[in-house]
This record gives C-alpha cells, sequence and structure tokens, in this order.
C-alpha cells in the first residue's frame, strides 16, 4: 500500500490517537501524523509516553 495513502486514512495505525486529535481540531490527518512522526524522532522516550497517555484518555474526548 502507497504510504502516503496509508497515512491519509483515517483509520487507525497503532491507536488512532493522531486521527483523533486530527478530526477533533479538523486538521489533516496525513500531516497530524507526520507531525506525530517527527516529534517520536526527536524525542522519542517522551513523545510516546505522552501517545499513549492520549491513547488511554481518547475514549473520554468524544
Amino acid at each position: 500500500m502507497n504510504i502516503e495513502k496509508r497515512l491519509n486514512d483515517s483509520d487507525s495505525l497503532v491507536c488512532g490517537v493522531a486521527a483523533s486529535i486530527a478530526a477533533k481540531f479538523g486538521w489533516s490527518c496525513f500531516w497530524t501524523r507526520v507531525g506525530w512522526l517527527a516529534l517520536i524522532v526527536v524525542k522519542p522516550a517522551l513523545f510516546l509516553v505522552v501517545y499513549f497517555a492520549l491513547a488511554l484518555l481518547k475514549e473520554k474526548w468524544a
């Protein structure tokens, strides 16, 4: 599958945090996921903890 098409798809890749954030704020799902990827590359431990903490709280956003 094309990587750009997969990143632009609104289905969850890992926990669906980026897709949920993009939908909540009306952002592009593709660029939200690219931003998360960039943050994880820069500071992996910190942003992975933040990502999974947001995954746990995602149910309460809706």
